[in-house]
């Protein structure tokens, strides 16, 4: 067996894609939640490109056995998305996750991010655990991840249903100050989340209706995950309907889940959210720096959903901002 001396954390080259794709099949088998990376070509791009920094943990013989990856986002930030926490099912149990972690901070700093986001999955406890004592849990994505996701060795949720994950903040460095507008449901958690965090926010009145003349927003439909994301880069008075609108018109492609993400840097995000309940929506996480500072995420489920049933929850933070959601939610 492999001495843990003879374990290496490093980036992956673009000319190693191909270790990543076959990490991923000895990891989900073939049931990985983004069907593109197991694509050689398509890996070696987003390795080359930059848009993907991959730590990897490798063995002297060059085998990858660990892997997390830093995505950046399109708009640019100074923040970016941490995730694919992969560890070979033959070397589990050693502290390969924690090790390429503290890679992936490293890297991190080494970009100038500020912090990352994480989003732990809940079908088993590992991922979880790996943040325990410098991560903060800032929401929870109730069932957004298919029920056919398969974690190779690990003991498998309840057919047919699905599971959530969680939103984990790791902060790396001091964020700017900002001014923010809290909708009133939410300001006493968003303010225990920010002091948490150690984040310094002053909070702004906001406005109680809609005032601007046009909404204007991007959505963009995952069809594997059978989910909705619209980002809001304003609220006018036909928020609501073009919101439903969207829905709708996945509802029939079969949409299952929507996520709206509201910029707490504007002064229309509370009647947005406001708006947003009367749709359905409920509280799913605050992930700081986001998109032009922070961001609220609010969740809509479709009625045949079933939740909760499935999920592994590993941390006693994580039962707290779960039970806020679900409270939310009813």
């Amino acid at each position: 067996m492999t001495a843990d001396s003879d374990i290496h954390v490093r980036l992956v080259e673009p000319t190693e894609s191909a270790l990543l794709t076959g990490l991923i099949r000895r990891c989900y088998g073939e049931s990985y939640i983004d069907v593109s990376f197991y694509d050689d070509d398509a890996v070696r791009e987003r390795l080359r490109s930059g848009l993907l920094r991959s730590i990897g943990a490798f063995t002297d013989a060059g085998q990858l056995i660990g892997h997390m990856g830093i995505t950046l986002r399109a708009h640019g930030g100074i923040t970016a998305d941490a995730g694919m926490t992969l560890v070979d099912p033959a070397f589990r149990g050693r502290g390969i996750a924690r090790r390429v972690a503290g890679g992936l901070a490293k890297q991190s700093i080494a970009m100038g991010l500020v912090g990352v986001h994480d989003y732990p999955v809940t079908v088993h406890a590992g991922t979880q655990r790996i943040g325990k004592g410098f991560t903060v849990d800032t929401g929870v994505m109730l069932a957004n991840m298919p029920a056919d996701v398969v974690f190779e060795r690990m003991e498998a949720p309840s057919a047919g249903e699905r599971t959530s994950s969680v939103i984990r903040w790791i902060p790396l460095g001091p964020s700017p100050e900002r001014v923010v507008y809290l909708p009133p449901r939410y300001r006493e958690q968003i303010q225990s989340l920010y002091s948490t965090s150690y984040l310094s926010r002053t909070i702004a009145e906001p406005s109680n209706e809609l005032t601007s003349d046009e909404t204007l927003l991007h959505a963009a439909y995952d069809e594997r995950r059978q989910a909705l994301k619209i980002d809001v880069a304003g609220a006018g008075f036909d928020f609501p309907t073009a919101i439903d609108a969207e829905i709708q018109d996945r509802v029939r492609e079969g949409a299952l889940v929507a996520h709206v993400d509201l910029r707490l840097s504007r002064e229309d995000t509370p009647p947005a959210a406001a708006a947003l309940r009367g749709l359905g929506f409920f509280f799913s996480g605050l992930l700081p720096e986001y998109h032009d500072g922070d961001v609220l995420r609010m969740q809509w489920l479709h009625g045949s959903v079933n939740i909760g049933a499935a999920d592994v929850i590993a941390l006693g933070s994580t039962r707290a901002i779960e039970a806020f959601v679900l409270e939310d939610r009813q």
